[in-house]
């Protein structure tokens, strides 16, 4: 009875893992198709590179891609300081309306995007941000702030507050503890907000695709992408997981260089001790 069950729960394992990795080896399967003129073509006419080509020479996918890297990047390094700081303002210090302005901070992100859209968009127009890389990187930088504020103050929970004590004995400054002390026990959270805002910024699609559609070179992979089945480039799906195939490289690099603090970070912050 025993060895029925592991291997029913081995073949359900396999199931699952089949059907995650699906949409994967489909997506690849119409990257590297040949002659591919719909999203229900499951197996094309041969196999080839052609896609790819395609896609450097006629649109501009470098462009989108290298916009996309920056504006990710910069979220990333803003996101990282915002957060750690607040989450350490709300984790260590104490004045009034502490709790107040955090369950204020958690309310906003019950509001979905699309309620703040308009708002944003006349934001953008009267302050010449409509187009331009610098818009797109305050409100990610902002999106991911907020959203990773409570994950990483559950963290600093966790760190023994006698440790701040002793340092201010010693007579060291608020700065000094959150740049000497804090800040290497907290490694592996700023990974986990590092990786998390890395990738709303580069997934981000909603807001780029209201205030970033005029200029092409300047479109981010998202909006750009889009464009290669619902734009000026007609409907062409091989080029479109092509472009999806490449996009998700950065990703996987980040992933794979920080993962050792990823899951501690994920882990570790999650339960108070």
């Amino acid at each position: 009875m025993k060895i029925l069950n592991k291997i029913l729960l081995q073949v359900l394992l396999f199931l699952l893992a089949l059907v995650t990795l699906f949409s994967l080896i489909y997506v690849l399967i119409i990257a590297f198709g040949k002659n591919v003129i719909s999203a229900t073509t499951f197996i094309p006419e041969g196999f080839t590179f052609e896609n790819f080509v395609k896609l450097f020479r006629e649109t501009k996918f470098a462009n989108w891609l290298a916009n996309s890297l920056i504006i990710s990047t910069t979220t990333m390094v803003i996101s990282v300081i915002l957060v750690s700081v607040a989450a350490y303002v709300f984790s260590r210090l104490r004045f009034y309306g502490k709790e107040r302005l955090f369950n204020l901070v958690l309310l906003v992100q019950i509001f979905p995007l699309s309620l703040s859209m308009v708002s944003i968009f006349q934001i953008f127009v009267k302050t010449g941000l409509l187009n331009k890389p610098l818009g797109l990187i305050i409100i990610d930088s902002a999106l991911s702030a907020t959203g990773l504020i409570l994950l990483a103050k559950g963290y600093f929970d966790t760190i023994p507050y006698e440790l701040d004590e002793a340092a201010m004995m010693d007579g060291a400054t608020r700065l000094q503890i959150l740049r000497k002390i804090t800040f290497p026990l907290v490694k592996p959270m700023l990974a986990v907000v590092g990786i998390q805002s890395f990738i709303i910024a580069y997934n981000e699609y909603t807001i780029a695709s209201a205030v970033m559609t005029v200029n092409v070179e300047k479109m981010p992979l998202a909006v750009g992408l889009q464009s290669l089945i619902a734009g000026q480039y007609g409907i062409n799906w091989s080029m479109y997981c092509a472009g999806a195939v490449i996009g998700s490289i950065p990703m996987l690099i980040l992933f794979y260089s920080m993962q050792k603090y990823f899951i501690s970070g994920l882990t570790e912050g999650s339960v108070k001790s």
